[in-house]
């Protein structure tokens, strides 16, 4: 007698990877990223963050845009340019919130623009298109 055998693939868990020189608030940003179910990866430079990205092959990429080997457009130039095989949505998260940032930052290939401090259910929204995102491949 045959069994009815039912099989479930789990859901992808979403990969963002955090890139950030503020180590505190890098680190803060994953640990709220985790608890809401995501792995995460992080980096303190712009070079750091293009290899851990390679390896990593992030979803999302929240990427400051001051850092100071390499700022966050030029990351997202890298990127956009196929130097990283990634399709990560790039998030610009930034203290600098003129119009004109906002801007540079589209046109250096990023999907998203938000200053610091990211407020917990704007992350959690992101969270959740993304996911939505994923679900659809």
């Amino acid at each position: 007698m045959a069994e009815n055998v039912t099989t479930h693939r789990a859901a992808p868990q979403l990969r963002v990877l955090v890139v950030d020189d503020n180590v505190d608030g890098a680190e803060a940003l994953c640990a709220l990223l985790a608890a809401m179910g995501c792995a995460t990866a992080i980096a303190f430079d712009g070079a750091q963050g293009l290899t851990t990205a390679a390896g990593f092959d992030p979803h999302v990429a929240l990427i400051d845009l001051e850092m100071p080997d390499m700022n966050g457009c030029d990351m997202a130039r890298h990127f956009r340019a196929g130097q990283v095989r990634s399709s990560a949505r790039l998030v610009c998260l930034t203290g600098r919130g003129q119009p004109e940032d906002s801007r540079l930052c589209i046109e250096a290939g990023f999907d998203d623009f938000f200053t610091k401090p990211m407020l917990p259910e704007t992350l959690a929204e992101l969270v959740s298109v993304a996911n939505a995102a994923l679900g659809r491949r």
